[in-house]
């Protein structure tokens, strides 16, 4: 049997500003204000040197704005200071979720519980001397500035949940709004992996989304007219044909800054209007699927099952 407890921090250490070192920072706590620049090797905190520096529940001003709970720790790393926050599990599941979903229905902030805790199992060594970021590249982690009880209480209500698929975390990838259509790995990065919980295919309760938030119209000027591949049976775009070069999903979306590729078009003199649909690269967890699911008496079981096909949630340790 897969043994999970050891693999699952009690304390989660998140590198701020994608853990990337900067210049200055400017942070506040009970009123007092502290000026942080590196010189040298050192790091000067209101002009007196320290091989590192802390700070409990503090404010950040600079360079990312927002009120972070347990310890911020600023060390000198590669010629800046690097920010990292050192925070109670339990804690940051519940920014990670305010952060990425906001107010939304109990049952599908439960679900994005279950999956923040298992990206920490299955991800947690990604950064080496830090857990996690705060950025998309890992979990949105914004301090605790949107955290309400509803937040706290999806944590609470799912502590030491995770999902598993024949004893293992799953690979933990969601988006935002799937437009309708959700799809597997291989259809948005050229070498996606093949997992046999993700699948492609229809999610039809956000066919009937109406929340303007995710459409949208895009106009690139493109001297020729792309041609596009389609997932089988789906509006979803895979790859494009443009000036020569063939694009995977994920490249579409970077190169012209498309939300999703969910998207019907067509060309001009000037270049290509694309109007589309969602948010994201459609492969597992539709975070608007989730809302509207649970708007319609889904518990967070039955939604992680829907996205995750064969898959288990699972208690790990205490």
């Amino acid at each position: 049997m897969f043994f999970f407890l050891a693999l699952l921090p009690d304390t989660v250490i998140v590198g701020i500003n994608a853990g990337v070192p900067v210049k200055k920072v400017v942070a506040q706590v009970g009123g007092k204000s502290y000026r942080i620049v590196v010189k040298n090797k050192w790091i000067l905190v209101n002009g007196v040197k320290k091989r590192s520096f802390r700070l409990r529940n503090a404010r950040l001003l600079e360079p990312v704005r927002g009120d972070y709970p347990g310890l911020l720790i600023f060390k000198p790393y590669k010629g800046g200071i690097r920010i990292l926050n050192r925070v109670p599990l339990q804690e940051y599941i519940a920014d990670v979720i305010a952060s990425e979903m906001g107010d939304a229905p109990l049952e599908s902030l439960k679900a994005q519980a279950v999956l923040a805790r298992t990206f920490l199992m299955r991800w947690g060594k990604r950064h080496g001397s830090f857990h996690a970021c705060d950025r998309d590249h890992c979990q949105r982690y914004e301090g605790r500035n949107r955290v309400k009880s509803i937040h706290r209480r999806a944590a609470k209500e799912t502590r030491s949940m995770v999902l598993t698929y024949k004893g293992k975390p799953v690979e933990v990838l969601y988006h935002a709004s799937c437009g309708g259509w959700v799809c597997e790995p291989k259809y948005v990065w050229r070498r996606g992996k093949r997992l046999p919980y993700f699948w492609t295919g229809e999610d039809e309760d956000c066919f009937e989304d109406d929340n303007p938030r995710y459409t949208w119209k895009v106009f690139v000027p493109l001297k020729s007219c792309p041609k596009v591949r389609r997932i089988p049976g789906s509006l979803r775009v895979f790859s494009m044909i443009v000036d020569g070069d063939t694009l995977y999903a994920y490249d579409i979306r970077r190169r012209f800054n498309l939300p999703s590729t969910v998207f019907a078009y067509w060309c001009t003199q000037t270049g290509v209007i694309f109007i589309g649909t969602g948010r994201g690269h459609g492969v597992g967890l539709c975070q608007r699927g989730a809302i509207l699911k649970a708007k319609k008496g889904w518990n967070y079981k039955r939604i992680l099952l829907f996205y995750y096909r064969g898959t288990t949630v699972k208690k790990v340790g205490r």
